[in-house]
């Protein structure tokens, strides 16, 4: 028995993680920088801002000066000063406004950026699921198979077996699985 638990015997590792878990973590990567790579200029400058803007001490920020608005033109009629504007301040309600907009719109473009690569991900995920079902369902025949061939193993029906060495079809899959959230929603 292997030290390591998580380590099969004969399996080899190179350094902390092992080569076929690496070369996933690298394609996932390329797949991140490919997306950057494509996307625009625009695109880029509003990524950045967004990520700007969602920062805590942006929040602090625009707050203080919210603050410092309101506080300032109090004190300078107080103090009878010329004012910017008086309560209930409608140039900085205009400004908020339109902040707000372009804050809101900003994230609506990062989302949708987003979602691209989110697709993407979800696509590659769909793959190789199929694919590792392809794999256990090749594995499952061959066994069962082996198990039919050799004299001295005991020759049995394995209805679970055989349906479980049958392709998945996808489409069928997602049938059963829409039908079944269908009913438990009727409920």
């Amino acid at each position: 028995m292997p030290s390591n638990p998580d380590k099969l015997a004969g399996e080899t590792h190179e350094g902390p993680v092992s080569g076929h878990v690496e070369a996933t973590v690298q394609r996932l990567i390329e797949l991140q920088v490919e997306h950057d790579r494509q996307a625009s200029t625009m695109q880029r400058v509003a990524n950045r801002v967004t990520a700007a803007l969602g920062k805590p001490s942006f929040v602090a920020f625009i707050l203080t000066l919210i603050i410092i608005w309101m506080i300032g033109n109090y004190i300078a009629d107080q103090l009878g000063v010329q004012v910017l504007e008086r309560f209930p301040f409608p140039d900085l309600a205009f400004f908020a406004t339109i902040g707000a907009l372009v804050v809101a719109l900003l994230i609506l473009t990062t989302q949708r950026y987003d979602e691209a690569l989110a697709e993407k991900r979800a696509q590659l995920t769909l793959q190789i699921a199929m694919l590792g079902e392809r794999k256990t369902t090749k594995i499952i025949a061959l066994l069962e198979e082996q198990r039919r061939d050799n004299p001295l193993l005991a020759s049995r029906i394995d209805v679970e077996a055989d349906h479980m060495g049958r392709p998945l079809d996808p489409l069928e899959a997602l049938e059963k699985v829409q039908a079944a959230t269908s009913n438990d929603q009727a409920d």
